[in-house]
């Protein structure tokens, strides 16, 4: 096919017809997709509601507090903090680094500041 013979008209509806087709099938599977999910939501859903009304809730035993684990002592000292970090940032660190800690060894965060 020679491509100088063939007219800009006919390559633009070659290329306009194909820009079409390709969006239709796009949109289709989306649409497609769409409705299989929303149906696969519906029969989960469905199942979930039946299998709650047959259950009978389970009596609750009472459960016995674990074992304290790690750095138990508490530490009276309050790290030094710049104005501009939160309390809730402190106790996270604060958290983070007792949970780190060998079990018999105590650290203390004695300051926390930004850089």
């Amino acid at each position: 096919m020679n491509l100088l013979a063939v007219s800009l008209g006919e390559i633009l509806s070659d290329v306009g017809l194909t820009t079409v087709i390709g969006l239709v099938v796009v949109f289709f599977v989306l649409v497609l997709l769409t409705a299989i999910f929303k149906v696969f939501g519906t029969v989960m859903s469905r199942g979930e509601k039946a299998s709650q009304s047959v259950r009978e809730p389970a009596p609750v035993a009472p459960v016995a507090a674990a074992p304290m684990v790690g750095n138990t002592q508490t530490v009276s000292s309050t790290p030094e903090v710049s104005n501009s970090i939160p309390p809730e940032t402190v106790a996270v660190v604060s958290a983070a680094v007792a949970c780190m800690a060998p079990a018999g060894k105590q650290y203390v965060v004695r300051g926390i500041h930004k850089r």
